[in-house]
């Protein structure tokens, strides 16, 4: 057994066991009763055009969410990735219009891009010791404040995009966006790395208890680092894909997005303590939001309200994830008990 499948086992977080299997099914039932209340109340929410529209905006948070989910299974947060996606869209996008000859490497400086900004909050957080919710709220405005430097209230036009990436927005596959299947492909890679590889593993044995994982000689800095890596590496492939789709880039590109993506994550059973969760019930998570913003906007909501529920949705996600932790918790200690008589 590998030291990170030792901690898993002792601690037995991983999976989330079987309250975290009945939350999962709980969004489920939830995000059913969402379309049916939804459906009743506007007949035009159940149409083939309007489900799309939900679908491709899940797509854009799934994506999003399933970087975030990284960070956040090792207890940590990650508030910059909004600043990420528009910092890597725009400067991308902005070297293509003057070297067309780049062609599709570009989403090759989009990784370079995402790897340096995430290792940059994996250096805050680890070697620094600043807590991750600090650290992240810095780099949201240094990034931030970085692309609106660089832009100088310039916009990249969609006429200087490259063609491909039009098309690739424009897209569609059996009747859904291709960003829809792109974000299927993501999520089930990432989901089949954390669970199959080491490293995954690695991320829920720190994440479930940090100093256990320690004293079974796990690495905390290079666990920490890799998982804003990865999801610096994501924010700025999904910045990409957004700022195809959205044409006209400017320095404010997804600014905003970094709660809904942490709203996903936590309404999907991500704990944000760490180390439970899957990156599956961050991307329902995503089409759980989705759904809510545009059946309130079929409702005709005013954009205040849409946000109370948004963050009434957040607290009561994370009251049951306490709920749920306690729960796991107890049941570890008798375990341990029941072990030691």
């Amino acid at each position: 057994m590998s030291a990170a499948s030792g901690v898993v086992a002792r601690f037995g977080l991983a999976g989330g066991g079987a309250a975290l299997r009945v939350r999962f099914i709980g969004v489920i039932v939830f995000q059913l009763l969402l379309m049916a209340v939804f459906t009743l109340a506007r007949p035009r929410f159940a149409s083939w055009d309007n489900l799309q529209s939900v679908l491709f905006t899940a797509a854009i948070l799934a994506m999003a969410a399933a970087g975030q989910t990284l960070v956040v299974l090792t207890g940590n947060l990650d508030l910059s990735v909004g600043s990420i996606m528009g910092a890597t869209a725009y400067v991308v996008f902005d070297l293509t219009g003057t070297m067309p000859a780049l062609g599709p490497w570009v989403v090759l400086i989009a990784v370079l891009i995402g790897l340096v900004l995430g290792a940059v909050n994996g250096f805050l957080v680890t070697t620094l010791q600043i807590p991750s919710i600090v650290a992240t709220l810095g780099t949201l405005s240094v990034y931030r404040g970085f692309v609106s430097f660089y832009a100088n209230a310039k916009e990249v036009t969609v006429g200087e995009l490259p063609p491909w990436t039009r098309s690739l927005a424009a897209a569609r596959v059996l009747g859904l966006s291709s960003y829809v299947w792109i974000a299927v492909v993501l999520v089930i890679a990432v989901g089949v790395m954390l669970r199959g590889m080491p490293w995954g593993r690695e991320l829920y044995a720190y994440g479930s208890n940090p100093r256990a994982a320690y004293y079974y000689g796990l690495s905390s800095t290079r666990i920490v680092v890799t998982g804003y890596i990865g999801a610096g590496i994501i924010a700025a492939v999904v910045g990409l894909l957004l700022g195809a789709q959205v044409g006209n880039i400017n320095s404010l590109l997804a600014s905003g997005i970094e709660m809904q993506v942490l709203a996903a994550v936590v309404i999907g059973g991500v704990s944000i303590w760490g180390g439970s969760g899957s990156v599956y019930g961050a991307a329902l998570g995503a089409v759980v939001l989705a759904t809510i913003n545009n059946g309130l906007v079929l409702l005709g909501v005013q954009e205040y309200y849409r946000l109370l529920f948004q963050g009434l949705a957040i607290v009561a996600a994370v009251a049951v994830d306490a709920l749920v932790q306690r729960r796991v918790l107890r049941a570890t200690r008798r375990r341990s008990v029941g072990v030691a008589a």
